[in-house]
């Protein structure tokens, strides 16, 4: 049906909406949106908040443990949360972008969606590099503060348990971020397949 026959049947309707009617309209307006950009823009929000308690807590505990010799490895904490914070924000600019009602939705969408599959892959490696690098900066810091002497095994153990980690991290990232992510997006790429066929 057109609009204009639309407006039509509801100006001809005499009867008001029932209160059922009503309670059922706000239950709907007040329910959250199941569409798969404010899906993960939720998603972003909850890995905001669990970045903020884990990185606090890390924080917190470099300062003020080892009696203050570790603070260093908080400021490596600091950097890298600044670092996350900035990628959550620009993620979740450009997911509010792709709401934009009064876009030219085909092209926007396109644009968006490859930029967004940008951020992902560089959140995956990201993520991913920074263990072993955390590993290597906490290992150095450690050095230098007079921990006890280094010994040639004691850098074999590290060498080895950031392979093991940066390993175990690559295959928890994809998993992780298909979980969050990937499925969402890959529900957009099949709207803009079925918008190419239309």
């Amino acid at each position: 049906m057109e609009l204009e026959t639309l407006k039509t049947l509801w100006q001809e309707q005499e009867t008001p909406a029932a209160e059922s009617d009503r309670d059922e309209l706000l239950a709907l307006l007040q329910k959250q949106s199941g569409g798969p950009i404010a899906r993960m823009r939720r998603n972003i929000r909850k890995e905001v908040i669990l970045m903020v308690i884990c990185y606090g807590f890390c924080i917190l505990f470099y300062l003020f443990a080892f009696s203050g010799s570790m603070a260093d490895v908080a400021w490596v904490f600091v950097v890298l949360f600044a670092f996350f914070y900035v990628y959550y924000y620009r993620k979740n600019q450009l997911l509010k972008k792709m709401q934009c009602v009064s876009c030219e939705v085909r092209s926007n969408l396109a644009g968006q969606l490859k930029t967004l599959r940008k951020y992902l892959r560089f959140y995956f490696w990201s993520s991913t590099v920074v263990v072993p690098v955390s590993l290597f900066v906490a290992f150095d810091i450690a050095l230098h503060s007079d921990l006890g002497p280094v010994r040639q095994w004691k850098i074999i153990a590290l060498f080895a348990l950031a392979a093991v980690l940066t390993i175990a991290v690559y295959f928890l990232n994809r998993w992780y971020i298909h979980k969050l992510y990937g499925r969402h997006v890959r529900k957009l790429q099949q709207l803009l397949r079925e918008m190419d066929e239309i």
